[in-house]
């Protein structure tokens, strides 16, 4: 049985997928968000006119993103950069206890 909702998770998603290559918005627009689906697709040929192909591709993978995680794909820089930090303080912090450790010895 989870196979088959797995499966059926993928083949959504890829549908999702090919949607964004045509319209930005369209995973957002599949999942009956259209006020946030419409506005990607404004913001997608905007920026298609006003910037380029790299900027498409931008809107396409934060509305994507929102359809699949029900996450901005902002966000999700957001948290890996704060992941990465609380990473370092720890490396730092372990680094610093061991350093204390051997100066007592």
């Amino acid at each position: 049985m989870q196979t088959q909702a797995n499966d059926l998770n993928v083949l959504t998603n890829g549908a999702k997928l090919v949607g964004e290559s045509v319209l930005p918005g369209a995973s957002l627009l599949m999942d009956g968000q259209f006020l946030a689906g419409a506005a990607h697709a404004a913001v997608g040929i905007g920026a298609r006119i006003a910037i380029g192909p790299a900027a498409v591709v931008l809107v396409c993978a934060d509305s994507f993103s929102k359809s699949v995680t029900d996450k901005f794909l902002w966000t999700h820089v957001k948290d890996a950069i704060a992941a990465r930090k609380a990473a370092r303080a720890e490396k730092a912090a372990a680094k610093a206890a061991a350093a204390a450790e051997v100066q007592a010895v």
